[in-house]
């Protein structure tokens, strides 16, 4: 095995990683404006006939202190979250490690984990435009109800909270593909972690028509404050000291997964080599 570069030898790599990245993503332009236009959106669609037809059916003039505008706003929000979020198509290492290809990785004179983190550099950089272009869109076109931050540090706070969460997002499906060294249900794994997370994280259904007891469960978790937390900031029904809770929750994640990342990997390659691939 080569030894890896130095640390700003591998920083200025990073650059060019990206862009690689960003051509391979966009080299089918007419499938990938598709998908990213249309990622995500089925789910809210559905859900705001769905509340509608519960509006009208109870009567109530609101559901775990939701309006029925203010649930729109709510799904409005998490659309555009969404296209940020990574899901389980987002990596393919799983593949590599089942078809053998994780060899090559093992004799660049750069780590892994550069070319890691310089692809989600590029799966940020689109979804982030994906997102902008379907909230601009949409404030063009219905400028009357579309939703908009409470406050500029509510922007600031919810930017915050969802750059964090992502990394978190990241990391766990890093993880869950470098199952792949051990064993063979992966994708039932990764489609398993999918769903859980977005009933976590409010995607679904907002956290505050759950039980509290359930809520304050799913207030430790990273998902959560990525998602439905972050909503919650821009419709300014969190405060700044929720952000302070919720930037904790993330920070001490994101520490646990990337230590748990970089273990998995090692553990994993040696497991790897020693069979022979």
């Amino acid at each position: 095995m080569k030894p890896s570069a130095p640390a700003s030898e591998e920083l200025a790599l990073l650059p060019h990683v990206v862009a690689y990245e960003w051509r391979k993503a966009t080299a089918f332009r007419a499938g990938f404006l598709f998908n990213e236009l249309m990622r995500g959106l089925p789910r809210p669609v559905v859900m705001g006939f769905v509340y509608l037809a519960m509006f009208k059916s109870s009567g109530a003039a609101q559901l775990g202190g939701y309006t029925l505008a203010a649930l729109i706003q709510y799904l409005v929000w998490t659309a555009a979250i969404q296209k940020c979020v990574p899901d389980w198509r987002s990596l393919d290492l799983s593949e590599q490690i089942f078809d053998g290809y994780v060899t090559k990785y093992l004799v660049m004179p750069v780590s892994y984990f550069t070319l890691l983190w310089g692809r989600f550099i590029q799966f940020a950089l689109v979804q982030l435009a994906a997102a902008l272009l379907f909230w601009g869109a949409g404030a063009l076109v219905a400028p009357s109800w579309w939703p908009h931050p409470a406050s500029t540090v509510a922007f600031l706070e919810a930017c915050t909270l969802l750059a964090l969460g992502t990394c978190c997002y990241w990391l766990t499906f890093f993880i869950l593909n470098c199952l792949a060294f051990w064993l063979d249900v992966v994708w039932s794994l990764l489609n398993m972690f999918q769903f859980v997370s977005a009933f976590v994280s409010g995607l679904l259904v907002p956290v505050a028509l759950m039980p509290d007891r359930l809520r304050g469960v799913f207030e430790l978790l990273f998902p959560y404050w990525t998602v439905n937390a972050t909503v919650e900031i821009l419709l300014g029904r969190l405060d700044s000291a929720d952000f302070v809770r919720g930037l904790g929750v993330l920070l001490v994640s994101l520490a646990a997964l990337d230590g748990l990342a970089m273990l998995a990997w090692r553990r994993g390659l040696r497991r790897y080599a020693g069979v022979g691939a």
